[in-house]
C-alpha cells in the first residue's frame, strides 16, 4: 500500500491518472464513502513531478463532507546509480460543510432534557474553508524504500463555531523492502515475480498506529494482505488498536491497472460494520520510451494500488 503523499508525484516515465472509491462500513446508516480523483506528470529536464489531486469525503446522516484540493511537486534528486532521494510539498485548499437541517438533537426529542449545543450557540456556519501545507521525503533504489511526512502543518481550524479546534500536525513514517523470486529463471522483466513487504506507522497528537503488509506481485497479477492498528508496544493509547485486515487484488491490462481491497473488522464492530469497499484504477500514458530505455526512472518499488 503506497503512500499517496506528494513524494510520490510523477513516479512514472509519464502521465497518470488515478481514480479511487471507497464504501467504509455500508451496514451502518450514513455510511461513509470518499472518491478521490488525481492526475500527475513526470517532467525529466526538470527532475520533477506536477500533480492535481480532489477528494471528497461525505459520512453521516448531516451529510458531513469534507472536499480537498491539492496541488502536488517533487522534485528527484539521484544520490548514486542505486538511490535516490525526493522531497515532496502539497498545497491545499479545503471546505468542510455539514446540513444541520438533517440533525437531529436531544432536546428536539425530549423537552425535559437539556438544551443541546443547536440552542446554545445559535446558527452556526454550514461551511468552513482552509488552507493547508503538508511536506514529505523518501529515500529509494530498486528494492528498499522508506519515507517520512509531516501533514496539516498549518493546523487549519475547522470547527463550525467559534471555537479554537485546529488540527494536530500527523506524523507518517512508512517503507518496505521488495525481494524478486527466481529472478534467473525469468526470461524477461514481464515475468519478473516478487514479494513486497511493507509497513506504515502514524502519529497524530497522544494518538497512533502501526500496520503490516506483504503483497506478491507476477505480471499481470498483485495480492496483498495486511493488518491494521497493531498495537505499539510501550504506547498507552486509551483505544482498541487492532481495526482490521485487508485483502487486496489488483490485475494490469497493459497501460491500466484495476485494484480491489476489502476491509473485514477485527474491533468490537466486527460483525456490524460490513467491512470496507475500495476501487482504484490507475492508466498512465505518454510514457517517455527513451527514458524507460535507458532506466533512468528508478521507480519507488512499492505496489501501485
Amino acid at each position: 500500500m503506497c503512500i499517496r503523499d506528494s513524494s510520490y508525484t510523477g513516479m512514472t516515465t509519464g502521465s497518470r491518472v488515478v481514480i479511487n472509491y471507497r464504501d467504509q462500513w455500508p451496514s451502518i446508516p450514513g455510511t461513509f464513502t470518499t472518491y478521490a480523483a488525481s492526475y500527475d506528470q513526470y517532467f525529466p529536464k526538470m527532475k520533477s513531478g506536477i500533480g492535481l489531486l480532489v477528494v471528497r469525503d461525505q459520512a453521516g446522516s448531516g451529510n458531513l463532507n469534507l472536499t480537498d484540493i491539492g496541488l502536488l511537486y517533487s522534485y528527484d534528486i539521484t544520490l548514486n546509480r542505486y538511490w535516490h532521494v525526493r522531497p515532496g510539498i502539497k498545497f491545499e485548499y479545503g471546505q468542510r460543510g455539514v446540513d444541520f437541517e438533517k440533525l437531529v438533537f436531544g432536546d428536539q426529542l425530549n423537552i425535559d432534557a437539556a438544551p443541546s449545543t443547536s440552542s446554545l450557540e445559535g446558527k452556526p456556519l454550514t461551511k468552513v474553508g482552509y488552507i493547508d501545507v503538508d511536506a514529505s521525503v523518501v529515500a529509494y533504489s530498486s528494492q528498499y524504500w522508506v519515507g517520512f511526512s509531516a501533514e496539516q502543518l498549518l493546523r487549519p481550524n475547522q470547527s463550525f463555531y467559534e471555537y479554537d479546534s485546529r488540527l494536530s500536525i500527523k506524523y507518517v513514517l512508512h517503507g518496505g523492502y521488495k525481494m524478486p523470486i527466481h529472478r534467473k529463471r525469468m526470461k524477461s522483466k514481464h515475468e519478473a515475480e516478487s514479494v513486497t513487504f511493507s509497513m506504515l506507522y502514524q502519529n497524530e497528537d497522544m494518538h497512533d498506529q502501526l500496520d503490516l503488509g506483504a503483497y506478491w506481485h507476477k505480471v499481470p497479477f498483485t495480492l496483498g494482505l495486511w493488518f491494521r492498528g497493531i498495537p505499539v508496544i510501550g504506547r498507552q493509547t486509551g483505544y482498541e488498536s487492532i481495526d482490521a485486515v485487508i485483502v487486496l487484488v489488483g490485475y494490469e491490462i497493459y497501460d491500466l491497472k484495476f485494484g480491489y481491497s476489502y476491509d473485514y473488522t477485527l474491533s468490537k464492530l466486527i460483525g456490524i460494520t460490513g467491512g470496507s469497499h475500495e476501487i482504484s484504477l490507475i492508466y498512465e500514458f505518454n510514457k517517455n520510451l527513451e527514458l524507460k530505455r535507458k532506466n533512468r526512472q528508478v521507480t519507488i518499488p512499492c505496489p501501485n494500488f
